[in-house]
């Protein structure tokens, strides 16, 4: 049996989710996890390597409910310095691009 088509093989891509700080503080350190849920399988996926405020995961391609939490230390602008959880959500972010697949989330800062 022979076919005239070239196969899709590419199931997978890799996921990069930059964080979108606010440009009202100086970050000194962060940290956090990153967990995708797959909203065709429902499987879950999880990463704490934070590198540059993004965060890199290989994923089957499609559509992700994406959860963010951590904590930031930052420098406010009148020099004092702060340490607070944060978050961030979305529930439909598309990873589908090949080879990399980038999106982006602001972060909300919660109150201690």
């Amino acid at each position: 049996m022979s076919s005239c088509h070239e196969e899709q093989t590419d199931y997978y891509t890799t996921a990069q989710l930059t964080l979108e700080l606010p440009d009202t503080i100086s970050v000194r350190q962060i940290q956090g996890t990153m967990t995708l849920q797959s909203l065709n399988t429902t499987l879950s996926q999880s990463t704490a390597n934070l590198s540059n405020n993004s965060f890199s995961l290989q994923v089957l391609r499609g559509a992700y409910k994406v959860d963010v939490v951590g904590m930031i230390q930052f420098t406010t602008a009148n020099g004092g310095v702060q340490t607070r959880h944060y978050r961030a959500h979305s529930d439909y972010t598309p990873f589908a691009d090949m080879p990399l697949s980038a999106a982006s989330l602001p972060i909300i800062l919660l109150d201690e």
